[in-house]
């Protein structure tokens, strides 16, 4: 872990010339450092243990790309190509990266909320890998995916341009979330379960292949962005149980305190390079968003308040999560596969069958409109 947090930025640190010492790129290297370091010991706090593993694999994936040499899997070192951005950029970034996990660890909910979504798929990189699984079966094939009218075939025909087609998995998917209430998912709402090609343009003119080939196209990339891809069978059970309170929550994990003095404290204070100071010498009771809010009020960097991370806040969460994650399993009876959505909260035990009789006296008390009947109403009845 050493080697890999001293050599993250090295090969993009300006070389000296002269006598003159590197006094940016030496500072650049140790904030580098602290940024890293505070990164995975935030990754620690959070409160789901799927979450601290999932952000501390990506963590480590981003500085590992600018690093000059990697390891293969014999363990011999071998060079790679490094990620060119300035420096100053990519430590912003990890800057803003850090008050992010800083926000979700004090118990701000829209920060910690999409630090959940990431871990599971809903948005981010893991869900287009979740959904790249679910597209591999479905290569590009010569025909379109719609069945067209047939047209006189033409003297020279011009060879038809490949479209990707929807696997069995994704035409299930796509047609169960296309019947779910749309306001649990992110974004636009799935509509059209196949692509609408016009028969003929604006001139009554029949489109051409290359055409068709476009609508079909741009139809298949704007569905897959909003589909939401499901989740592995063990997965999917961990995740109902900690929404459904089956699975305790053992609680936030306790913090770190790091062992300073006041007068540190004050030095720290009057640094020149607050940021730099604040990572080694102040402890995160003293500089977290929560006690900043005590006595100031609410930060001026968030529009949200910290709520303090209890087992009922938690399972809030988690269901909120649960219910935009489906599950595909294969059903040998029917013959087809079969989608499962979680849901939120109560919902299944309010959810009865429709066939079924209704129980006797169940709407007794109300009229057709649904209207609650006064006492005298009821004894006249």
């Amino acid at each position: 872990m050493r080697w890999s947090c001293t050599r993250c930025f090295s090969s993009l640190q300006p070389k000296p010339s002269g006598n003159l010492q590197p006094t940016n790129a030496i500072n650049n290297h140790r904030e580098t450092i602290l940024l890293y370091r505070a990164l995975l010991r935030q990754c620690t706090y959070l409160p789901d243990p799927a979450a601290q593993e999932y952000m501390r694999s990506h963590i480590v994936e981003r500085f590992r790309a600018y690093q000059p040499f990697t390891r293969d899997r014999k363990g011999r070192l071998v060079r790679q190509k490094i990620k060119k951005q300035d420096p100053s950029k990519a430590l912003k970034g990890a800057r803003k990266g850090l008050k992010y996990l800083q926000r979700a660890n004090d118990g701000h909910m829209p920060h910690l909320q999409t630090i959940l979504d990431m871990t599971y798929g809903r948005v981010g990189k893991r869900c287009r890998q979740l959904m790249a699984k679910l597209q591999a079966p479905a290569s590009l094939i010569d025909a379109p995916l719609v069945t067209l009218p047939a047209e006189p075939a033409p003297e020279n025909p011009v060879p038809k341009r490949k479209v990707p087609r929807l696997s069995d998995e994704l035409q299930a998917l796509l047609n169960s979330q296309a019947k779910q209430d749309s306001s649990r998912f992110q974004g636009a709402p799935v509509k059209a379960v196949q692509p609408n090609v016009p028969p003929v343009n604006s001139w009554g003119r029949p489109f051409p292949q290359n055409r068709k080939a476009n609508f079909i196209r741009k139809w298949y990339a704007t569905t897959m962005e909003r589909l939401m891809p499901p989740l592995g069978a063990s997965e999917w059970e961990r995740l109902r149980g900690l929404a459904s309170g089956e699975i305790r929550w053992d609680g936030p994990v306790p913090r770190r305190r790091l062992g300073t003095t006041a007068a540190e404290i004050v030095e720290a204070g009057e640094s020149s390079n607050r940021p730099l100071a604040m990572y080694t010498h102040v402890p995160h009771r003293l500089t977290s968003s929560t006690a900043r809010i005590v006595e100031k009020g609410r930060h001026r960097d968030t529009n949200t308040n910290p709520h303090e991370l209890t087992p009922r806040l938690m399972r809030g969460m988690w269901s909120r999560v649960f219910q935009k994650c489906p599950r595909l399993d294969w059903s040998d009876e029917k013959g087809k596969w079969v989608v499962t959505w979680g849901r939120m909260g109560k919902q299944a035990d309010l959810v009865f069958d429709a066939q079924k009789e209704i129980p006797n006296g169940m709407f007794d008390g109300v009229d057709e409109d649904g209207k609650v009947l006064s006492k005298i109403a009821e004894s006249q009845s």
